[in-house]
């Protein structure tokens, strides 16, 4: 195969001459862009190559390597320490004395482990990271890396920590400071919003939020202004008859909130009957309202994994695509694509691509070039017999020209005797 990248563009021909059933295919070599990492030496960048695709989870991902194994090993690993910091986050917080039982010795080792530990990680992420398309540059990519919500959840997570014993060795910080700085060492269960990286659901989820975030917006924009009016209203039909409960229209607002979420705490109840008639409707509509963020978060998931199947289906009629080209072409020769930005059209029979019933991946009518296999399907024996008569008929004629032009050679010399 040639040495730089091989592009190869489908199109069927309208062409009369070419016969039913071939397509043209135009396979353009072109050199390979240079490499973001062409000033490192190769053995560094497949080190720093591995290190990404080790710490870069994808547990959707199959097991391909032992190189994804050891990444799924090490996100168990990973997963696990997260969940430890965070129960003793909560030990700690549940503990009489709160968070001066976070001097004990056992606790002191597993922290400086688990620090350590979440330190090198994030080096290694912060050095690796370029390797991502997303941040290819070594300077920019790197701050772009750093600002994303799960860094920037690392960095609250770790800095406590190294915030406390910098002071400590400065002796800039009280004993009530110390206690502070070790309160927040309870930020250690931040960490546990590293599942969200780990787990194809949970940014599904980012994806429907994304998707729906204007109607979202109108819902809570709807919401905002009916617990102000109401709470406007509940306030002039309430404070002549109970001014120290509903006092004002702050406090009415959460009267508002509690009616409309039917949380029913009790603390402010409206006695007059104009209050009650206006908090019963006010409940109904609570109850309509909130059913509709549910209905637009359910079509936002349905339209998600309509798509995620489409695209899925699609990279696998791609994948089928690319073996079907080939293997149709292990036996041509690409004489003339040996220099890179060469361009060559070949035909390419009909049969040679995957039909329908290859994969059970094609089941979905929304693909035009299904379409098209379908009609041409029909006709492949008939193609491929007119395509074996037009190779015959072309080697025929090739044959009558060469003796035609070596007849014509021979009368030359004759004639001008």
């Amino acid at each position: 195969m040639v040495a730089g990248e091989l592009q190869c563009l489908l199109s069927t021909s309208d062409d009369a001459d070419v016969p039913l059933g071939m397509r043209n295919i135009t396979v353009t070599t072109r050199e390979r862009p240079p490499s973001r990492r062409g000033s490192c030496p190769r053995s560094y960048a497949s080190l720093r190559s591995d290190v990404w695709t080790l710490l870069h989870y994808r547990t959707s991902l199959k097991q391909r390597s032992g190189l994804h194994r050891a990444s799924y090993l090490l996100e168990i690993g990973v997963l696990v320490l997260i969940t430890l910091n965070v129960v003793l986050a909560m030990y700690v917080s549940a503990s009489p004395l709160g968070p001066a039982m976070t001097s004990s010795d056992w606790y002191e080792i597993f922290l400086y482990v688990s620090t350590a530990l979440f330190t090198v990680e994030y080096v290694l992420r912060l050095w690796s990271c370029i390797e991502d398309d997303r941040y290819t540059h070594p300077v920019c990519g790197r701050l772009k890396w750093m600002t994303r919500p799960m860094s920037i959840i690392d960095l609250v997570v770790l800095v406590p920590f190294y915030l406390e014993i910098l002071l400590e060795q400065e002796g800039a910080v009280s004993s009530r400071g110390v206690l502070t700085l070790r309160g927040f060492r309870l930020l250690r269960i931040m960490s546990f919003l590293h599942l969200e990286r780990s787990y194809q659901a949970m940014k599904n989820l980012r994806e429907i939020f994304a998707l729906k975030k204007e109607e979202l917006g109108v819902v809570s924009y709807l919401t905002i202004v009916i617990v102000l009016t109401s709470s406007t209203t509940i306030f002039f039909l309430e404070n002549p008859a109970q001014p120290k409960v509903f006092s004002s229209i702050g406090t009415c607002s959460w009267w508002a909130i509690e009616t409309i979420t039917s949380l029913g705490y009790g603390d402010i109840v409206p006695i007059t009957a104009a209050g009650r008639a206006f908090s019963s409707l006010l409940a109904l509509w609570g109850i309509i309202l909130f059913t509709i963020p549910g209905a637009i978060l359910g079509s936002g998931f349905i339209e998600v994994m309509l798509k995620k199947q489409e695209k899925k289906s699609e990279h696998a009629l791609e994948e089928s695509i690319r073996i079907s080209l080939t293997r149709a072409f292990s036996n041509t020769a690409f004489t003339d694509l040996d220099s890179p930005g060469t361009t060559q059209t070949i035909s390419v029979p009909a049969s040679a691509f995957p039909t329908p019933s290859a994969s059970s991946s094609f089941s979905s009518p929304a693909h035009p070039i299904k379409c098209l296999q379908d009609q041409v399907n029909r006709l492949t024996t008939t193609q491929l017999q007119l395509q074996v008569q037009l190779s015959r008929q072309e080697s025929q004629l090739q044959t009558i020209m060469a003796l035609l032009e070596k007849s014509l050679a021979q009368s030359r010399p004759t004639a001008r005797t």
